[in-house]
């Protein structure tokens, strides 16, 4: 049995419109040293790590999915590092 689209278009523009266009969650901003990002991507890293772990130890399957959004948002974050600020000295 097809499913009917119970939203119109007006909710879907107020949802647009009161969360805006899609920013960057993680980004490096001018001025912020690189070893202090890698520093925290490191910590957040780690906190992946502790919630993949003791979700698979708790079978908490919603930990795990939580430890792999994080994962690739860190992921996002390192290779901006890496790909858009080459040149730039590591005490930057």
């Amino acid at each position: 049995m097809p499913q009917a689209d119970i939203t119109n278009s007006r909710t879907r523009s107020n949802l647009a419109h009161s969360y805006g266009p899609p920013q960057r969650l993680f980004t490096v901003i001018p001025g912020i040293p690189i070893k202090q990002a890698k520093a925290q991507a490191s910590k957040l890293m780690d906190c992946a790590r502790y919630l993949n772990h003791t979700g698979v130890m708790l079978g908490d399957h919603r930990m795990v999915a939580a430890s792999h959004h994080l994962n690739t948002m860190v992921s996002a974050l390192l290779d901006h590092l890496e790909d858009e600020l080459p040149s730039l000295p590591e005490s930057y």
